[in-house]
């Protein structure tokens, strides 16, 4: 890795409008915290995870090679992708055991578990964005394998790390604020560094590194739920903010990924009729009856316009699927609504 790619990975949170937007957010909010007495406290409970949430998302999107998402309000919320936060107590335990080292020790001590510590959390959250897996996250032969695949460039990760150490210690000399926002920068770059590394090895798909003892099939359908309400939450957040267009095209990239892309598109579309405005749901339900249409479901299609014209008796399909809309009723037999359909 060339010293450029450092420092263009080190200066990501400051060129991506992205992350810097977050970034900035955040250092006001924890700047908030500090002068807020009892309910700084309560801010600090929901602010500090949710930055280790979003540096996790920047990790794994610069590990894809992908823009990270907007964040939103379920960020701040304790649950649902729990993965995002096993960052939080890994870091509180390496400085527990730092501090406590060094106070009953003698400042020497603090050393070993900083060095440790330097080694161990690169990998740790590397494997963390990988998997999606705490479990994985501390298993030995999983950061090994980490380390031997990328030996040759993830060190940088470690000398950044202790490097920004020092800085972020040295920082708070500096102004309370101006300190924060400094050291705030630090873990966002960290972050982006570990995950530009990855990248490098492509090691976002890697099949090498152990994968997690295989789930129920309870579990699996539970977890996939849970994916899909956060998906629909974050959309929500778009649409919610005029910007219908964002949140479809969350909803559609979601789906391309999903699991059981067809599902993905009922699930989503019954939980949109729920809303208190149909809209929303009824121009969902265009794209939806495009996909149906553009794979030969005219079964499905023709139920779905017949749901969506009990719904709102104006819904028609988008104008390129008149067309074949017409062509799926007719194969079903449904005069009525070729009638319907045929209307100017």
């Amino acid at each position: 890795m060339r010293p450029i790619d450092v420092v263009r990975a080190a200066v990501y949170p400051l060129t991506e409008s992205s992350v810097l937007i977050p970034l900035l957010v955040f250092w006001l909010l924890l700047a908030l915290a500090q002068w807020a007495g009892l309910f700084g406290l309560l801010l600090l409970f929901i602010v500090i995870p949710a930055v280790f949430r979003y540096q996790m998302i920047v990790l794994e999107a610069r590990a894809r090679g992908v823009t990270p998402a907007t964040p939103d309000l379920a960020l701040f919320n304790w649950f649902g992708q729990s993965w995002t936060l096993f960052p939080v107590f890994v870091a509180l335990f390496l400085t527990w055991a730092t501090v406590a080292a060094g106070s009953y020790f003698g400042t020497a001590w603090a050393i070993p578990p900083v060095l440790f510590a330097s080694v161990f959390f690169p990998a740790s959250i590397g494997v963390l964005a990988i998997t999606h897996s705490p479990l994985q996250s501390l298993n030995p032969v999983a950061l090994g394998r980490l380390w031997r695949r990328c030996a040759n460039t993830f060190w940088i990760a470690t000398v950044f790390l202790i490097g920004a150490s020092w800085l972020a210690a040295e920082a708070q000399t500096l102004p309370a604020m101006l300190a924060n926002l400094v050291q705030l920068y630090l873990s966002f770059a960290f972050f982006s560094l570990v995950g530009s590394l990855i990248a490098r090895h492509g090691l976002i798909e890697d099949i090498e590194i152990p994968a997690p003892p295989e789930k129920r099939a309870d579990e699996v359908s539970r977890d996939l739920e849970n994916a899909r309400t956060g998906v629909l939450n974050h959309a929500y957040g778009f649409i919610s903010r005029d910007n219908r267009a964002g949140g479809f095209k969350h909803l559609f990239d979601a789906i391309e990924t999903d699991p059981d892309p067809v599902a993905a598109w009922a699930w989503y579309f019954e939980r949109m009729l729920h809303w208190e405005e149909k809209r929303t749901a009824m121009l969902f339900a265009q794209h939806y009856l495009h996909d149906q249409l553009s794979h030969g479901e005219y079964g499905p299609a023709v139920k779905l316009m017949m749901r969506c014209k009990y719904v709102d008796e104006q819904f028609r399909p988008l104008p390129e699927d008149l067309a074949a809309a017409i062509a799926a009723a007719e194969a079903r037999g449904n005069a009525d609504l070729v009638a319907v359909l045929s209307r100017n």
